[in-house]
C-alpha cells in the first residue's frame, strides 16, 4: 500500500498495522498544526517540550553544516516527525526514510510536502527487505534502541555491522546519542530517556530497554562491529537543540560554556556552577569526554570543519551561522545567512570590516573577503582575552587590574578620531528612543559594539586581533557603551567567581562609571536586543520551554 501526501510518498508494505510508540495527544496537536501551516504560531506559543523537539529549527543545527554532495542518497533511520528530513532533502539527492509510527511518518509528511526526493517506509528497520545502498545512513536518537528492535548478543555491534551492508563504498553512518557521563547528568538533570536521575551514572542497572554509552565504550563498540575510521564531534548544549558543535580539533576554552538553565525536557536538580564545572573540564581538557551528546560520523578520516555556530533565534534577517573549515593552507571562518533575505546583512558585515579597527593603535583584524553571499576570513590562532582571565578568577584585585590593561591597551581609541555624539533616526532604530544620553559623550566614525573580550585573541607573536564584526554602525554610537558593554558581558561571564566579592554595579564603578550611565547603557543594551530577536524577545521562544531548576543550597563563599 502506498499514499501520497503532495510530493512525498509513504510506504506501507513493513507496516504492523499499529503505532508502537507516541508522545500521547500531543501528536494530533502537531499533525493538525502541520495540515493547516501553523507549525511556526504552535512553536512560539507552547511549552510543551514534544513541540520543541519536533517542530525546531534548532533540530537542523546539527546536521545543517555537513556537505553530504548533492548526488548524496541517504538512509534517515527513525525519522520521526521529520525534524531532520527536511535539511537532509535539502543537501541531498534523495531521502529514504524508515519510521515505525504512521502518525509521526504522516506529520513529516506534510512539513516536506513541496519536496519530491523523500520517500517515507513504515515499519521496524530490521523487518524491511532494503535492496539500495546508500551514500550516508543516520541514527539520530536511535541507537540507544537498538536492544528493541535489533537481535544478537550485542544489538548495538549487531546494528552497526546491518547498516554496514547498506552502505555503498566509502559511505557513511552518522549518529547522534547522549553521553551518559554528560556533565548535565552529573549535576542533577534526569537521564533523558528514564527521566530519573543518574541512570546512565548507575550503568542502567534494572533498565533493559535503552543505554547510552561513554565515548571510551562507543569507540569499543566500533572497533567490534569493524568500523576504524570514524571522527566525534561535540553539540553544545546537546545533539537535541544544538547551538555550537565543536570537534577534538577545536574544543571550548575556560569561560566559553555557559548553558544553565537549557533543560527543555524536564525539571533539573542543581548541585553545582554548571559554570565553574564547564570552566574545570575545559580547562583540564576534558570536554570530549563530560560533553552532553555525541554527534559521530562512521567512516571519516578526517576533521573538515572545526567547529559549526548558529544564531537562529533572531529575527530573519539577523540569522546566521559561522563555521571554521579546515582547508591545506590553514583554518578559515566563514559567516553565511541562513535566510535569503540576510543575505545584506553579511554583505554589510564585509563592508564594515576594515573601517572600525584603524581608529585603535594596538587592535588588528583577521583579513577578510566577502564571496558568494559569504563573509571570509581567516582564523587566528591564540588564547581570547576572555579565557586569559580565567587563572585570574579567584584573585578579585588581579583580575580588575587584568581588565584595566586590556582595555587601557586595546580600548582605547585615537584621540583624533573621537567626536561628539549626536542622536540620529538609525541609533533610535537599533538602540532605542527617549534615551537621556549627556553632551558629554563622544562617538567614532565606525563603531564595533562586539569589542568584546571573548572576541579578541593573542597570538603567540603578542599581536591581538578582534574578529568579529557582525555589529558594526556607521552611525554615532556612544563609545562608552562599548567599553560597558564588554565589561557587562565578561562580567556575567564570570560571574559565578565575582558576584560573592563585588557587585555588578561595583563593578561598573571600579572602571569609572557611575550609576546614571549603568542605566542608560542597559537600556541601549535591552532594546538592542529587542532589535535582534523581536519585540517582546518573540523570537527566543525557547525560553517558554525551561522547565523548572531545583536549586540546592550553593554557598558562595564555597
Amino acid at each position: 500500500m502506498r499514499r501520497e501526501i503532495g510530493n512525498v510518498v509513504l510506504d506501507y508494505t513493513y507496516y504492523c498495522g499499529k503505532d508502537l510508540y507516541s508522545d500521547g495527544e500531543i501528536e494530533d496537536i502537531l499533525l493538525e498544526a502541520v495540515r493547516n501551516g501553523n507549525e511556526e504560531q504552535l512553536l512560539h506559543a507552547s511549552s510543551n517540550w514534544a513541540v520543541l523537539y519536533h517542530l525546531s529549527s534548532i533540530r537542523e543545527n546539527l546536521l545543517e553544516w555537513y556537505d553530504f554532495g548533492k548526488d548524496a542518497e541517504i538512509l534517515e533511520i527513525g525519522s520521526g516527525c521529520g525534524a531532520v528530513t527536511g535539511i537532509l532533502a535539502k543537501k541531498a539527492k534523495s531521502v529514504t526514510c524508515v519510521e515505525l509510527s504512521e502518525k509521526r511518518s504522516m506529520i513529516n509528511a506534510y512539513r516536506h510536502k513541496e519536496m519530491d526526493n523523500i520517500r517515507i517506509l513504515l515499519g521496524n528497520f530490521q523487518d524491511i527487505e532494503l535492496q539500495e545502498k546508500y551514500d550516508c545512513i543516520t541514527l539520530i536518537g536511535v541507537w540507544e534502541y537498538a536492544a528493541q528492535y535489533i537481535g544478537g548478543e550485542n544489538p548495538y555491534v549487531e546494528m552497526l555491522k546491518k547498516l554496514k551492508h547498506h552502505l555503498k563504498a566509502d559511505g557513511k553512518i552518522i549518529i547522534a546519542i547522549e553521553n551518559k557521563m554528560g556533565i548535565k547528568y552529573l549535576n542533577g538533570s534526569p537521564e533523558d530517556h528514564t527521566e530519573k536521575l543518574y541512570s546512565g551514572l548507575r550503568d542502567y542497572i534494572g533498565v533493559t530497554r535503552v543505554r547510552t554509552f561513554s565515548k571510551p565504550e562507543i569507540q569499543s563498540l566500533f572497533s567490534e562491529a569493524g568500523i576504524e575510521n570514524y571522527q566525534f564531534y561535540y553539540p553544545v548544549p546537546d545533539y537535541k537543540l544544538p547551538i555550537c558543535i565543536y570537534s577534538d580539533e577545536l574544543q571550548p576554552a575556560p569561560a566559553e560554556l555557559r548553558t544553565y538553565r537549557s533543560n527543555y525536557n524536564t525539571a533539573r536538580v542543581y548541585h553545582a556552577y554548571d559554570a565553574a564545572l564547564n570552566d574545570q573540564i575545559c580547562s583540564d581538557k576534558m570536554f570530549s569526554y563530560f560533553s552532553n551528546s555525541f554527534l559521530i560520523v562512521c567512516g571519516e578520516e578526517e576533521v573538515k570543519h572545526s567547529y559549526v555556530k548558529y544564531n537562529r533565534e533572531r529575527v530573519a534577517d539577523c540569522r546566521i551561522k559561522t563555521q571554521i573549515e579546515n582547508h591545506e593552507s590553514g583554518r578559515l571562518v566563514k559567516k553565511q545567512a541562513l535566510e535569503t533575505c540576510g543575505s545584506a546583512h553579511i554583505e554589510r558585515m564585509a563592508d564594515h570590516n576594515l573601517n572600525w579597527h584603524c581608529t585603535f593603535p594596538n587592535l588588528d583584524v583577521p583579513q577578510s573577503k566577502y564571496e558568494k553571499n559569504s563573509f571570509e576570513m581567516a582564523y587566528i590562532e591564540g588564547e581570547s582575552l576572555e579565557a586569559s582571565l580565567y587563572p585570574l578568577r579567584h584573585r578579585l584585585n588581579r583580575f580588575l587590574e587584568a581588565i584595566r590593561r586590556m582595555i587601557q591597551e586595546y580600548f582605547i581609541p585615537l584621540q583624533d578620531q573621537l567626536r561628539p555624539f549626536v542622536k540620529t533616526e538609525a541609533f533610535e532604530r537599533v538602540f532605542g528612543q527617549n534615551l537621556e544620553i549627556p553632551d558629554t559623550e563622544q562617538s567614532l566614525p565606525v563603531t564595533n559594539i562586539d569589542m568584546l573580550f571573548s572576541n579578541m585573541k593573542k597570538t603567540k607573536q603578542g599581536k591581538v586581533y578582534c574578529f568579529d564584526a557582525e555589529w558594526v554602525f556607521d552611525f554615532p554610537v556612544p563609545y562608552q557603551f562599548v567599553v560597558w558593554r564588554a565589561l557587562e558581558i565578561i562580567y556575567a561571564k564570570y560571574a559565578i567567581y565575582l558576584r560573592g566579592n563585588i557587585t555588578k554595579n561595583q563593578f561598573f564603578n571600579e572602571f569609572g562609571f557611575h550609576d546614571s550611565q549603568i542605566a542608560v547603557y542597559g537600556a541601549m543594551q535591552q532594546n538592542f536586543y529587542l532589535y535582534v530577536h523581536g519585540q517582546h524577545m518573540r523570537e527566543m521562544y525557547t525560553k517558554n520551554y525551561r522547565k523548572s531548576v531545583i536549586n540546592e543550597e550553593i554557598s558562595i563563599q564555597g
